[in-house]
């Protein structure tokens, strides 16, 4: 559930709603700021023009997309997704790697499939 927070309530800005602000920064990357009816984005632009960041508010929540060649998140203590759906998608490799324990739990069936063969190794293996 997102974190709450004390809403000022002030009235709108007599401004036209929909305009564009940029701000340079000494990189010669930019921040862009759009706004009209129905949207609220704020994009960082590299000198060449492409997107690396893209933050839309929407009357439907954030939309936060990244374009970069590595996204990294850490955290000390835990991270957690939660959504309807999360899809993980590489073109070469995906590794998990705990030094904890490992749980996979589905209410559903679980498929797994390899077009290559598939390597089980433990102490024990334990099926059914």
């Amino acid at each position: 559930m997102p974190e709450k927070t004390k809403v000022i309530n002030l009235k709108p800005s007599a401004r036209k709603r929909d305009q564009t602000r940029q701000m340079q920064l000494d990189s010669g990357r930019q921040v862009v700021v759009h706004s009209n009816e129905n949207e609220e984005l704020l994009e960082i632009v590299e000198a060449e023009g492409d997107v690396m960041l893209k933050v839309r508010l929407t009357d439907e929540g954030p939309v936060i997309s990244v374009h970069g060649a590595r996204l990294e998140i850490k955290s000390t203590e835990a991270l957690t997704l939660e959504s309807k759906r999360v899809k993980i998608k590489a073109e070469e490799a995906v590794g998990v790697e705990s030094k904890g324990g490992l749980k996979l739990e589905s209410s559903q069936g679980i498929g797994i499939h390899s077009d290559d063969e598939i390597h089980v190794v433990g102490k024990m293996i334990h099926l059914n």
